[in-house]
């Protein structure tokens, strides 16, 4: 990748990370700069005492710049993923996890459009 490219994903990324760390400081982030278009910021919530009113307070703040998530229920994996997309911002993909339930092995719930504003987040450990 061309140096003036990284660099503009990297600020991207980085202005991103400013939104993280205030709201969950502990977690786990990972860059990939080869997905999407602008790169993805996988924040990782397993392994953290991270409580559901710090992700729903990070959620509201990513949608307030711009932000519009989707959420996927992976049983199978034991993992909700919430991915966030904005124009011309880096993707931002916040996982957390639930139990697994290895019996529904082909049981995914199907990606819908999920906001944290708008009060969907009562089973949001569910």
């Amino acid at each position: 990748m061309k140096a003036r490219s990284l660099r503009h994903r990297l600020e991207k990324a980085a202005k991103l990370l400013v939104i993280i760390q205030k709201h969950t400081p502990e977690v786990d982030c990972r860059l990939d700069e080869d997905k999407g278009e602008h790169g993805h910021l996988v924040i990782d919530f397993s392994g953290t005492n991270t409580n559901s009113n710090k992700i729903v307070s990070l959620g509201k703040d990513l949608e307030s710049k711009g932000y519009r998530f989707t959420v996927k229920k992976s049983p199978w994996l034991g993992q909700t993923t919430y991915q966030g997309k904005s124009t011309d911002k880096t993707t931002v993909v916040l996982t957390r996890p639930i139990t697994k339930d290895r019996m529904n092995i082909n049981q995914d719930a199907p990606e819908r459009a999920y906001s944290f504003a708008d009060g969907q987040n009562q089973s949001l450990y569910s």
